[in-house]
């Protein structure tokens, strides 16, 4: 009897052993497919998208190469003037145009800049060998940032008037008919800088997403990174002293001693609220809608300027085009 009681007992024993090692096997698969529902969609247009970007390029190479698309970018509009003063208007712009290029640039050594209290906070460290180049095109401002003189992320922000705020949905929309289906984030993107709503997509260089800043700064941005350098960001940002200001160093240019000047930073409420709106001096000439894809202040033209762009189609597409 004893025996036939143990030889029962070992038997379901047996058998709910069974049922658990079962039940784990058919238990691990949904974890896997779960962890893959996860993983970060590979798009083959970011590259495309790049256009002429390389990572690693130095910042003389990429300033050339922005150099060099405002003289394409003029050249016709000179070739077409009317008179010699027009000629000489047009070339007047894109020499300005160059300058702000040359400007732009600036090295985080630890002295405070305009940038530390904008938008791009947590974008950047003091005291790392990091930089930036900033150029604004016709719809958006464009912030390249080097370490060790190297390139490794674009910050693409577009105007206000490209996407309207609180839509997120269209923006969306928009991108992922660029760039495919990505992955749906939300947290944040640096420490201390708040929560974000982004989509995320990679391929085998790059790691690209599409952030809604609009809760605050009221705008939609492309932030384009070269994943070799994300991974080492911890190595190389071995410096984490934060630069502290009583003044934003903006505002102290434009109101001490000295401001009577002529004003010399037109996009001041730009930097330091993040508010990204339309360029107002680009040119503009009949048959051409110039770097703003619209009607200069001041300009003789007399197209009639253009609605806001609130949406996007097949013919109207803010995302063409992205690279240099």
């Amino acid at each position: 009897m004893k025996r036939v009681l143990f030889g029962v007992l070992s038997l379901s024993l047996s058998l709910g052993l069974l049922g658990l090692s079962t039940s784990r096997a058919h238990a691990a698969p949904k974890k896997h497919a779960a962890g893959k529902a996860e993983k970060v969609p590979v798009s083959a247009e970011i590259s495309k998208g790049m256009g002429e970007l390389t990572w690693g390029m130095t910042k003389d190479e990429l300033q050339q190469k922005l150099i060099d698309k405002v003289k394409e970018r003029y050249r016709p509009l000179v070739a077409k003037a009317r008179d010699a003063v027009a000629e000489d208007d047009y070339r007047q712009k894109a020499s300005n145009e160059i300058k702000k290029i040359r400007d732009s640039y600036v090295e985080f050594r630890g002295t405070s800049t305009g940038w530390d209290v904008s938008f791009l906070r947590g974008e950047f460290t003091h005291g790392n060998d990091e930089s930036m180049l900033v150029m604004r095109d016709e719809n958006s401002q464009n912030f390249y940032f080097f370490f060790g003189g190297k390139l490794w992320k674009w910050y693409k922000a577009f105007d206000a008037e490209v996407f309207a705020a609180g839509n997120f949905a269209g923006f969306a929309g928009a991108v992922q008919r660029r760039f495919g289906p990505a992955k749906d984030g939300r947290g944040e993107l640096s420490p201390g800088t708040g929560e974000r709503h982004w989509l995320e997509w990679q391929d085998d260089k790059t790691r690209l997403r599409a952030v809604d800043q609009t809760d605050f700064y009221g705008f939609y941005c492309l932030v384009f990174e070269d994943k070799a350098t994300v991974a080492n960001l911890g190595r190389l940002r071995t410096n984490t002293r934060e630069v502290g200001q009583k003044h934003h160093s903006i505002v102290d240019a434009v109101t001490g001693p000295g401001s009577s000047a002529p004003d010399n930073s037109p996009d001041i409420a730009d930097r330091i609220s993040g508010k990204i709106r339309s360029r107002q001096d680009a040119p503009s000439d009949t048959g051409s809608s110039g770097p703003s894809g619209g009607k200069s202040k001041g300009s003789r033209s007399s197209a009639p300027s253009q609605p806001a762009t609130i949406g996007v189609n097949s013919d109207d597409d803010p995302l063409k085009g992205l690279g240099l």
